[in-house]
């Protein structure tokens, strides 16, 4: 119990360490040029669902994230909702991890465990984000990835607590899992995947056990075969992937995936939190995987009574295709805003895997009978963890941008940018480049060219015939 409010204090701590630059950078924040205004723009004129019916039709299949950006706080123009769902979505995501860890360790632990897990899985996956504002600021690529990342957590805290009630037809947990699993496949194509790979996994847990398909895994199994249809069968994906001439290349993909994948696992575990966290969590899964009271094993939940063997083929396979499908629709590697969901699968997959390893070795192994001192590998563990994670690609970038200025420089400048559109009568505004881009809020600037797509969005949506970047920019 000491040991374990000390794990549990210092990754709080350090969530918190995170969770405050963060929170301070969102006062900062303001909509992209990059797609924000165009959407507004379309829901505005068209009306909401015209909007989306015309994304479907003419662009993309993605029918939730179509649903969530027409409502942008641009639509009635509040700006300053720009620096509040950041700061939601940060509280969605606390409670998703927790109630993922709450579900995961229902058996005997006391609630600093479960924090403990939901502290260390947020501070993993925050701390080592591809990219930042693609995740969190961006409001576009936030009802895409993040919002959905969020939902699959609930997802898999609703699957664990549906699976202790029986995993029956229970009408209450089957409404909940199929309007999330609507959501996470109609959010894009890589949701789509994660979701079936989870789907799959469990009808083939119940083959494996039980020889037969529960039907609440046929229910939700025609839920989501439902929902993939409607995203793959939209009129506009056919037109975003036809614009690429490098698209459904299968032997481009395959290899270039392959060759993708060895040097991301390597970097996944060498040069982030992630192994020490890990090993941090081996006793919880010794105390998960314990037989119960009876010493029956057979009496563990289904999930935790799978060949680790199978458990790593299916996270595998998994972050293989997650990785092939941006090489299969574009032809080149995943962008960062891809490579966050890629990450969050790993390590879940990784985490799982684990315990599944430890079930398997337990009969084997008495691990309590082990010679070794726990409470200076648990400091040693823990420093090595924060230590990864203060170095990673997150803590430097957000304390630097806040601590430093950019952040405010940035909002100041783009609050004269409004004041200067709103009070101008000429049709063409010349607008000066940013003097400073904080690479934690900001994702790309209107073009020189005034018909480019963000010049003619941001002129559209303040009634402009032309928005033009006077010089080019350092």
């Amino acid at each position: 119990m000491p040991l374990t409010r000390v794990i549990t204090g210092a990754l709080l701590v350090f969530a918190g360490v995170l969770i405050i630059p963060l929170i301070a950078l969102a006062t900062f924040n303001h909509p992209s040029p990059t797609d924000d205004y165009c959407f507004a723009n379309t829901a505005m004129q068209f009306g909401f669902w015209k909007a989306q019916q015309m994304y479907y039709d003419g662009w993309t299949g993605r029918f939730f994230h179509n649903f969530i950006v027409h409502t942008s706080p641009l639509v009635i123009g509040w700006f300053g909702g720009f620096k509040l769902y950041p700061v939601i979505f940060l509280a969605i995501l606390l409670a998703s991890f927790y109630a993922l860890a709450s579900q995961w360790l229902y058996r005997t632990f006391a609630v600093g465990s479960k924090v403990a897990l939901a502290s260390g899985l947020f501070v993993g996956f925050m701390a080592t984000l591809a990219n930042i504002p693609e995740y969190l600021y961006w409001y576009t690529g936030l009802a895409s990835y993040g919002l959905s990342s969020a939902l699959f957590l609930l997802l898999l805290a609703t699957l664990l607590a549906h699976q202790r009630r029986g995993f029956g037809l229970q009408i209450g947990y089957l409404l909940i899992e199929s309007l999330l699993i609507a959501a996470i496949i109609g959010s894009s194509e890589m949701t789509m995947v994660l979701m079936l790979s989870v789907l799959a996994m469990i009808a083939f847990m119940d083959l494996l056990q039980r020889r037969k398909v529960a039907l609440p895994t046929v229910v939700l199994m025609i839920v989501a075969g439902l929902s993939c249809y409607f995203l793959m069968k939209a009129p506009g994906n056919a037109i975003r992937l036809g614009a690429n001439p490098n698209s459904s290349n299968i032997p481009l993909t395959l290899i270039s995936s392959l060759r993708y994948m060895g040097p991301y696992v390597i970097q996944q575990i060498v040069r982030t939190p992630w192994l020490p966290l890990s090993l941090l969590y081996v006793p919880i899964a010794w105390k998960l995987t314990e037989p119960t009271e009876t010493g029956r094993r057979s009496e563990l939940p289904s999930y935790l009574r799978v060949h680790p063997v199978l458990g790593a083929l299916q996270g595998f396979a998994t972050v293989l295709a997650l990785i092939s499908l941006h090489f299969y629709g574009v032809g080149i590697a995943p962008i960062p805003r891809l490579i966050n969901i890629v990450n969050l699968t790993f390590w879940l997959s990784w985490i799982y895997t684990i315990t599944l390893l430890v079930w398997f070795l337990h009969p084997r192994l008495q691990f309590d009978r082990w010679q070794v001192n726990f409470r200076s590998l648990v400091y040693v563990l823990l420093v090595w963890a924060l230590a990864s994670s203060t170095v990673g690609p997150v803590i430097p970038v957000v304390y630097g941008d806040w601590l430093s200025g950019r952040a405010a420089q940035y909002d100041r400048e783009m609050e004269q940018r409004y004041a200067q559109l709103a009070h101008t009568d000429t049709d063409i505004s010349l607008l000066k480049p940013l003097s400073t881009y904080p690479v934690s809020l900001f994702l790309e600037d209107i073009q020189h060219d005034p018909k480019h797509l963000w010049n003619r969005c941001w002129a559209d949506y303040f009634h402009k015939k032309a928005i033009i970047l006077t010089k080019k920019s350092k």
